[in-house]
């Protein structure tokens, strides 16, 4: 007696169709995922940029002026522009301020169109831009105070970092593009 077995090697048009459909809905939702992942990837990048750029604008800043200086100027340093000498005359400037240090050299920071330098009286190296390629700087302010005579003078530095998204400007149509950090401390001055 022989019997009649009949095998089929493959797969029904139900079972392929099925395939196709159970694809078709998965593959969309993968995608999204992984895009969503990358635009992720590239704000934290961004951040990581302008948080590094941030904190050494502000530490070098900050210990410069902590360590070093004595006097406060509002130009170059001479007798005629001291400012925060006396208690109660406060100084601001959106631009720049410079300092004397014990040895009598000068050094400031200047803002200008998007970055920040650092200026000194060192005739090799006069003028070092602290800020990088990719960030820009805005909304600098950099002022001091004192309150009474015999108290160091404060000085409240404060400025926003952002990520440069090409052509020289921090905004964008696309949300994850856009990344900036607001920086504010104060400074006591050590040496008066």
């Amino acid at each position: 007696m022989r019997l009649n077995l009949k095998i089929n090697h493959g797969f029904t048009l139900i079972e392929t169709i099925v395939f196709v459909a159970v694809i078709g809905l998965t593959l969309p939702v993968l995608f999204a995922i992984i895009l969503t992942l990358m635009r992720q990837q590239i704000k934290i990048y961004r951040l990581s940029q302008i948080k590094r750029g941030g904190d050494y604008l502000i530490n070098i800043m900050e210990n410069t002026i902590k360590n070093r200086a004595i006097t406060i100027h509002s130009a170059t340093p001479s007798d005629e522009n001291t400012v925060c000498g006396d208690a109660g005359i406060p100084y601001s400037s959106t631009s720049s301020l410079y300092f004397l240090d014990k040895d009598k050299q000068w050094f400031g920071y200047l803002f200008d169109s998007n970055s920040i330098t650092s200026n000194s009286a060192d005739l090799t190296n006069p003028s070092i831009d602290l800020t990088s390629g990719k960030t820009l700087v805005s909304n600098f302010s950099i002022s001091c105070s004192r309150n009474s005579l015999n108290s160091p003078a404060l000085i409240l530095l404060s400025f926003d970092i952002c990520y440069d998204t090409g052509s020289g400007v921090c905004t964008s149509t696309r949300p994850e593009e856009i990344t900036s950090i607001h920086y504010q401390t104060r400074i006591k001055l050590r040496n008066y």
